[in-house]
Formats: C-alpha cells, structure tokens, sequence
C-alpha cells in the first residue's frame, strides 16, 4: 500500500530518435486522436517543445476514412511547418496522426519511411494507452485493496470490542 506510485512511460526519447536518424524529419508531431487520446496525452514533438500550439486537426481527420487512405500533404503555414500528415489506425479506427515535416537532407520521403513513420507512430500511441491504463488500473486496485484492509479491521474492532464481550458475559 505504501508503494510509490507507478512511472510514467516517457517515449519522447525514442519518438525524437525515430525523427531523427530514421526519418531524418526536421520536425514532426505525433498527435493520437479518438478515444484513447486522453490516455496518451499531448502529442509528441521533434524537436522537443514545451509550449506549442497544433491547429485543430478535424479538417485533416475528415480526409481520412479508410485505413488504406494515402499521407495527405499540408500548408506548413497552417500546421506549424509540417508538411506530410500520415494517418494511424488500429483495429479501433483512427488513433492518431504523424505530422512530418521536411527532411534535413531536402530529399523526399519514400514510401519506405512512410510505412516505418506510420507503424511506430501506432506502436507509440498503443504503448503510452496500454501504459496509461496499466497505471490506472494499478491505482484503482491498490485502492480497492486499502478499503478491504480498512473494512477488515474494522469487522475485527467490532468483533473484539462489543461481541467477545457480550459472549465472555
């Protein structure tokens, strides 16, 4: 019961690594959208930035519609420099969105780096939730377990305190 409280994944350090010696992105957010995005948190950020603003992305989520659906090219004025959305979808539907900026090298993304972006970027979402729920789950039952000790000693007390009496008499 007097255990710390479980650690927080951080998957900053392998996002911003998948940015930048796979990718080679100047700049990319991981944005999870749908039910599990309160699980997950803000998105993810290369280069690491504590105070950003994402425009809202429904005009992006109203293009994709089906898993098979193409990365959708953006006006990088609009979405903070990047410019390749890349839809993330699981077996829920859509669960987010890999923001891709311009490569360092001035290059074009491959279809190759596409597919790598697209698959760790769900691998990323489904382990924060996964993380995120564990947690949860970890605190509720850690909870649950101090109110049964608690109800416990209690039926003990009473027993103790007003029945052996009442019987010993």
């Amino acid at each position: 019961l007097t255990q710390a409280t479980p650690q927080d994944l951080d998957l900053g350090p392998p996002f911003r690594t998948l940015c930048t010696n796979v990718l080679d992105a100047r700049l990319a957010y991981l944005a999870a959208l749908g039910p599990m995005a309160p699980l997950v948190g803000p998105p993810l950020t290369h280069p690491r930035r504590e105070i950003f603003s994402l425009p809202p992305l429904a005009d992006i989520v109203a293009h994709l519609t089906s898993p098979t659906a193409l990365p959708i090219p953006l006006d990088p004025t609009h979405y903070q420099g990047a410019v390749w959305a890349v839809p993330l979808w699981s077996e829920r539907g859509l669960i987010g969105v890999f923001l891709l900026g311009e490569k360092r090298s001035g290059g074009l993304y491959t279809q190759e780096e596409i597919e790598i972006a697209r698959v760790s970027g769900e691998r990323l979402i489904d382990t924060q939730a996964s993380s995120e729920m564990a947690r949860r789950l970890m605190l509720v039952q850690r909870e649950r377990l101090a109110q049964t000790q608690v109800i416990d000693q209690q039926t003990r007390r009473v027993l103790h305190d007003d029945l052996l009496p009442a019987l010993q008499t």
